[in-house]
């Protein structure tokens, strides 16, 4: 492997060529591949970039040169791509949410641990400074450990385009939660540990152009004994996406609320033995730190073995929640344990 890490891009639409543009800071973007021709040369133009371009990922492999994948392609691939490019003995970051199903996850996994490659899951919202400050906040001489957080992430998704496409199909997309909430959910965990259980219900389905039930509500509760709840729709017309994701948040010695809004961010806390709350604005909402430190972390893992800030930990869990949610919701709200699949677990042991 040459100093500079070779990656190749899967997926060259919008995300594909912003988060190429932070990997390009630490690495090279060696080859581009994406089924929509006319995109790729747009994105290889936008970013200065004079590589092989592919339509067919397995082409791009074959063709050699590379030493890691970096997949922002549609939910439905990641797990074949992923298997793919392991086998060929490349190392993965897959974009989140990391595939569809919990056994997807698994045989993406299971790849990349028989081929010696690494695989990461960029799940950028917990490390971005507003929400790692309220993980922050859960240490003890704050506000201790959380007891119940319940995260509002109604929105209107009708300008993001979803109708017809891969995102409103749970086929392709995952569901609900995996073309909104999936941030939330995965901070959750951040803040909580490792759940045992979900019970969720679906509510009225309010637009038919979504191919999944467009509102859902789901109660978690962790090993910790604490509780966190997320209730959403994607038709409401106050929020925009940015305003949308709300937590609130009560821990053993106050509480917090995390308020975005179009242009900043507000962190409102409060210990219990105080008397006047805390209040922290935060201009950047911090996606450049949390990017930078994702895809840095992600070369310096692979070039000098330095403990990544993720891993596929996180993006296999995050997908469990999802799809247990699920599963409740269509059983009527039925609780529904963890591990999701036990016969996966790594000789019977959940991993944490």
């Amino acid at each position: 492997m040459g100093s500079r890490l070779r990656l190749g891009l899967v997926g060259c639409g919008g995300f594909g060529k912003e988060l190429a543009a932070y990997f390009m800071e630490v690495a090279g973007i060696a080859a581009l591949c994406d089924v929509n021709q006319a995109g790729m040369e747009a994105t290889a133009q936008a970013l200065g970039l004079d590589v092989p371009q592919f339509t067919d990922y397995r082409a791009m492999i074959a063709a050699g040169g590379l030493d890691a994948v970096v997949i922002t392609a549609a939910n439905h691939v990641h797990a074949e791509i992923t298997i793919a490019a392991a086998r060929a003995g490349l190392h993965v970051f897959c974009e989140k949410a990391m595939a569809r199903t919990v056994p997807e996850c698994w045989a993406m996994v299971r790849a990349c641990q028989e081929n010696h490659a690494k695989l990461m899951v960029g799940h950028k919202r917990r490390l971005r400074p507003p929400w790692a400050r309220v993980i922050q906040l859960t240490g003890d001489a704050f506000l201790g450990t959380p007891l119940s957080i319940t995260a509002s992430i109604y929105a209107d998704n009708r300008p993001t385009g979803f109708f017809g496409t891969w995102w409103a199909n749970p086929a392709l997309s995952g569901g609900f939660f995996h073309a909104h909430g999936v941030h939330v959910i995965d901070w959750f965990r951040a803040m909580c540990g490792d759940a045992i259980k979900v019970s969720a219900m679906y509510g009225p389905q309010h637009d038919s152009r979504y191919l999944y039930p467009d509102v859902i509500h789901a109660t978690y509760q962790f090993k910790s004994g604490a509780l966190a709840s997320i209730c959403g729709g994607q038709s409401f017309p106050l929020h925009v996406f940015k305003e949308s994701e709300v937590p609130w948040g009560e821990c053993r010695h106050g509480g917090f609320k995390l308020m975005p809004y179009r242009d900043h961010i507000d962190l409102h806390w409060q210990r219990l033995d105080e008397k006047e709350a805390h209040r922290e604005r935060f201009d950047d909402p911090g996606i450049d730190h949390a990017f930078r430190l994702e895809t840095g972390d992600f070369v310096r893992w692979i070039q000098e073995e330095r403990a990544p800030c993720l891993t596929w930990v996180e993006g296999l869990r995050c997908v469990e929640m999802m799809e247990a949610a699920y599963r409740s919701a269509a059983m009527g709200g039925q609780p529904v344990y963890f591990p999701l699949y036990p016969e996966l677990e790594p000789e019977g042991q959940r991993i944490a």
